[in-house]
């Protein structure tokens, strides 16, 4: 919903507050002058043929366009203003923003790291190619629990088990099930060895699984 009243009584009301608000705190906001005085002249612009508009002695059919006129132009003027200055400007507090009718923006909580590690397991439908399949530990169903966003997997072909993650040399991600891995054929026979953690949406890291492996079709 547009943050501009549509009702004349309400708009009013509007850019009363919105241009007032903006002249005595546009030090504290950094809003630069010379955008204020453009912000003020199109606000006096539209306030004096909008008087005439309304006065029954001068109201005529080319002062309604001129005051349609002015009132678009004054619109953009806050539009700009608006987007560019006030919204999502550190300075602007809440209090600022109700202030001046506009609706304070909602700051998403932040997302937690995951807290648990992936249940796998491996299949290999073909040839070549080893498959992750993963879920929350305990779960019947395949998937990711509630905002997670995907799993991340490291690998390595070895002859000998790992000792540590940082030994897994190459990463996958997948954001549905399953993780597919596919191989030359020189690779048939060779022990790959894995580890998984969850990723949440906010690109956190959950903690890593064992090390588990298998052998390449």
């Amino acid at each position: 919903m547009d943050y501009i009243p549509m009702a004349l009584v309400s708009f009013l009301l509007f850019i009363d507050d919105l241009v007032a608000a903006v002249i005595a705190n546009k030090t504290r906001w950094g809003i630069p002058d010379s955008e204020v005085a453009d912000l003020q002249a199109a606000y006096a612009s539209f306030k004096a043929i909008f008087a005439q508009s309304e006065d029954p002695m001068t109201r005529t059919s080319v002062v309604i366009a001129q005051r349609n006129e002015a009132k678009a132009v004054l619109i953009q003027k806050m539009r700009q203003m608006v987007e560019f200055r006030i919204r999502r400007n550190p300075a602007v507090t809440k209090a600022d923003l109700i202030a001046m009718h506009l609706k304070p923006y909602k700051v998403p909580s932040p997302s937690p790291a995951p807290s648990t590690i992936p249940e796998v397991e491996i299949e290999m439908p073909y040839p070549r190619v080893v498959c992750i399949k993963f879920r929350e530990v305990g779960a019947k169903r395949l998937g990711k629990p509630a905002g997670i966003h995907g799993l991340e997997c490291l690998w390595v072909i070895a002859e000998t088990p790992p000792t540590h993650i940082d030994d897994l040399l190459h990463s996958a991600f997948a954001t549905r099930n399953p993780l597919e891995l596919s191989f030359d054929e020189d690779a048939r026979g060779k022990r790959i060895y894995f580890a998984a953690r969850w990723e949440s949406g906010a690109a956190k890291k959950g903690m890593w699984s064992d090390i588990f492996s298998a052998i390449i079709p």
